[in-house]
């Protein structure tokens, strides 16, 4: 039995339901307080990306002791990105490293594949990759503050060069020239070459009690086919889930997503208005030029537009619809389906409006600097997104009560 930790995860957390749920094998879906209040059991939790901060909070200190206690007592732990982030010292403690620390924001907002070379001599790393480099999958990674003593943590993968898809922020990193790139750094201190690449620490394991755990800034659970190489990720997912859960030796990688393809088994009238509303409202943004298709799965976006909200929303949407309505979620979906159908339509009206005046402010910015402040855009943008880094505002309502049908 696979138990994973849903808080604070939105697409990150979706992604991960894919992949486990392709495996067969058993799995529960928790929240914090679930775990706090009736601790662990089965032989593993895993704790998609998301705001690390806000899982902490999720689970509070008694949820904190139970995952702990569950791992000292023999249990696995394997975390993504902020479920990575959430096990370090000044989290769970489960490893003895800290997260370091950016200054330029830049540096955190890289997406992509990053080529890695992975260590030849452990038994979480699959045969297939083992001493070889490998294009693993980043997201908007934290970063690992690697000490010049490991405290016996064992690094698995470390960083080496960018792969053929990196975006740094909404730029394509191939794009741009190494010439120009010294040039920019030159001139206006813009240094955009991503130093993740100078060998920090991507996948890093260790024990902790009787228990094992793996860390990953590395999305391990995108799903194939989002880019040549996210086999490799599959990959190695799927050796884990064999070494510590028994998952099936006959898959070799994972099965391809498509939120917009999930078929609708649930013929709600309030989902299938929103989701014919989100559908407008994304098909807006792509024409604005805010929003573009990155895979089957995410959309890319221009700098400053709320893009992983839009992602998750989508999401969210669409596996909800995708699920069967038993008895339990029509009982909690009546209960929430009005306050639902009228936040979306508030939500709607306003990111409308928002995306048409971000576009038009663009188109301000040069010829008439000033004339729709863009103090204004914030406010509104808050009031529907809340903060890029930790959520908030009108959409993180629609999406709690989405995600509380999973």
């Amino acid at each position: 039995m696979i138990a994973i930790l849903w808080d604070a995860s939105h697409i990150w957390g979706y992604l991960l339901l894919h992949a486990v749920r392709s495996t067969g094998i058993p799995f529960r879906v928790l929240k914090g307080l679930d775990i706090a209040q009736t601790g662990l059991s089965g032989k593993m939790l895993i704790v998609p990306g998301g705001s690390a901060r806000r899982k902490a909070n999720a689970l509070g200190a008694a949820g904190a002791r139970s995952v702990r206690r569950f791992v000292r007592d023999g249990g696995r732990y394997l975390g993504f990105c902020g479920g990575a982030g959430l096990a370090l010292a000044d989290g769970l403690g489960l490893c003895p490293w800290n997260r370091d620390g950016m200054t330029d924001r830049l540096q955190h907002l890289v997406s992509g594949h990053l080529v890695c070379d992975v260590a030849a001599d452990n038994e979480l790393i699959p045969p297939a990759l083992a001493g070889k480099a490998a294009l693993l999958p980043v997201w908007w990674p934290g970063r690992f503050n690697e000490p010049d003593e490991n405290n016996d943590v064992q690094v698995l993968a470390r960083y080496r060069a960018p792969g053929p898809d990196l975006y740094v922020a909404d730029m394509p990193f191939s794009s741009m020239p190494a010439d120009i790139l010294s040039e920019w750094d030159a001139m206006y201190g813009v240094t955009l070459r991503p130093s993740l690449i100078d060998g920090r620490p991507c996948v890093v394991s260790g024990s902790f009690g009787k228990g094992s755990w793996l860390l990953s800034y590395s999305h391990l659970e995108t799903p194939t086919g989002a880019f040549s190489g996210s086999e490799n990720a599959g990959t190695w997912l799927l050796h884990l889930l064999r070494r510590w859960c028994g998952a099936p030796s006959n898959m070799s990688e994972l099965p391809t997503l498509d939120f917009d393809a999930l078929p609708t088994l649930w013929e709600d009238a309030a989902l299938l208005e929103a989701r014919t509303s989100l559908n407008e409202l994304l098909a807006l943004a792509k024409e604005l030029g805010l929003l573009f298709p990155r895979n089957s799965w995410l959309l890319g976006w221009r700098s400053g537009v709320p893009g992983a909200q839009f992602n998750s929303l989508n999401a969210a949407l669409s596996t909800a619809l995708n699920l069967s309505p038993d008895d339990r979620r029509l009982r909690l979906w009546n209960a929430r389906r009005n306050d639902f159908r009228n936040a979306f339509s508030l939500f709607f009206q306003g990111a409308r409006s928002w995306l048409l005046a971000r576009r038009l402010a663009d188109t301000l910015a040069d010829s008439a600097p000033g004339m729709l402040p863009r103090e204004l855009l914030v406010d509104q943008r808050r009031a529907l997104f809340g903060s890029p880094m930790f959520g908030g505002g009108l959409s993180e309502q629609l999406l709690d009560m989405l995600e509380e049908l999973v």
